[in-house]
């Protein structure tokens, strides 16, 4: 018996139907796909990437938009808004508002910058979607660089060479050689090892990226801003406090433009202080937590100065940590310093007194006060 018999004309054509339907589909998708690659999205975000790092020229000698809007940051201060700021703020606007921005900005200091840029519609809307790619991925992780570790493996692996020639290949005549590579990786490692061990839990070098982009160089430096003015705790307290931006505000209700930075920076601040919130500066000296440490004592009593312990701040775009803030720094601090003896809060120390009026001893050092609380741990 024949099967195709057993099919209705009707499901036969049923078949016929399905089978064009079918056949048709993938030709049916979306029109991207027909569309010339120079008029798809992909070239659009291709060409806007390539527009915000300079590889394709806008014409004249204008800097790229990412040498001064850099997507990381460096030891350096960058008195532009970063790539994800940019993001945020291109985010929020109209597409003519997003090329006034660009070709003719309204902010005296980046007028100045941006003084030539012409960029076409075409351009300008490649670069947004360009930023609107960043605002979804994000700018991914900094490459990171080993030099350390590099060094480490390759002394390693000359060490190894030099002990496998030594007992199996037998390559190189001399001995000695064998046993000066060997014992200069030894070296090397040790000292590699002693150096990374001593540094656990310091942080000497930090210097953290801070919401504000602020300058103590401008302020304590440039402006000649007394450290106390900000820090008014110092003096009294544990702590040498952190300026609000009610304080700051004293100066900026006034100053609203930086000569670096332009509006953008301050008028961070100035959103800060009109929605009544506080600034999330990330700490950067921190001490371990079983030791006490207080400003009072050392700016007061001890009539240090603040760059003793904290550097040429006045020096410093971005603060760091000029020094490792470890128990042997403090010491060596501690044996060098001369105590104001003629001080109220040192009458209790008898012994002290009687041994100056005496003339055994003709100073007080800083550590002699401590000494014996230290010695509790420290024996």
């Amino acid at each position: 018996m024949n099967i195709l018999s057993s099919f209705k004309p009707v499901s036969a054509k049923l078949i016929v139907i399905f089978c064009l339907l079918f056949s048709f589909f993938p030709y049916s998708s979306s029109s991207q796909e027909h569309l010339p690659f120079n008029q798809s999205e992909e070239y659009h975000l291709m060409m806007g990437e390539r527009l915000y790092h300079g590889l394709i020229s806008t014409g004249g000698d204008n800097p790229s938009c990412i040498s001064c809007h850099a997507k990381f940051t460096d030891d350096k201060i960058n008195w532009n808004p970063s790539a994800m700021e940019i993001v945020m703020a291109a985010d929020t606007l109209s597409a003519e508002q997003f090329k006034s921005a660009v070709n003719s900005p309204a902010d005296g200091f980046i007028a100045k910058v941006h003084k030539g840029y012409q960029l076409n519609d075409e351009q300008l809307s490649q670069i947004r979607l360009y930023l609107k790619s960043l605002g979804t991925e994000g700018v991914g992780e900094k490459p990171k660089s080993y030099p350390q570790l590099l060094l480490f493996l390759l002394v390693g692996s000359l060490m190894a060479l030099a002990i496998v020639d030594l007992l199996f290949t037998k390559k190189i005549r001399y001995r000695a050689i064998h046993i000066l590579v060997i014992l200069a990786g030894i070296t090397v490692h040790l000292k590699m090892a002693y150096s990374e061990a001593s540094e656990l839990g310091r942080s000497q070098g930090y210097m953290p990226d801070q919401p504000i982009k602020f300058s103590h160089q401008v302020h304590a430096g440039d402006n000649k801003i007394d450290c106390m003015y900000c820090h008014y705790n110092a003096e009294n307290g544990k702590s040498a406090g952190i300026p609000g931006p009610g304080l700051c505000m004293n100066c900026h209700v006034i100053v609203r433009e930086g000569s670096r930075s332009g509006k953008s920076e301050i008028a961070k601040l100035v959103k800060h202080f009109e929605e009544g919130s506080d600034i999330e500066w990330v700490r950067v000296h921190n001490l371990p937590d079983h030791v006490f440490f207080s400003h009072a004592q050392h700016v007061n009593a001890g009539k240090l100065d603040c760059t003793a312990c904290h550097g040429a701040v006045d020096e410093m775009h971005i603060l760091k940590q000029e020094n490792d803030l470890s128990m042997g720094w403090c010491l060596d601090c501690h044996r060098r310093t001369n105590v104001q003896f003629a001080n109220d809060y040192y009458s209790i120390y008898d012994k002290y007194h009687n041994e100056l009026s005496e003339g055994v001893r003709d100073s007080i050092k800083a550590v002699d006060i401590g000494a014996n609380d230290c010695m509790k741990c420290h024996y």
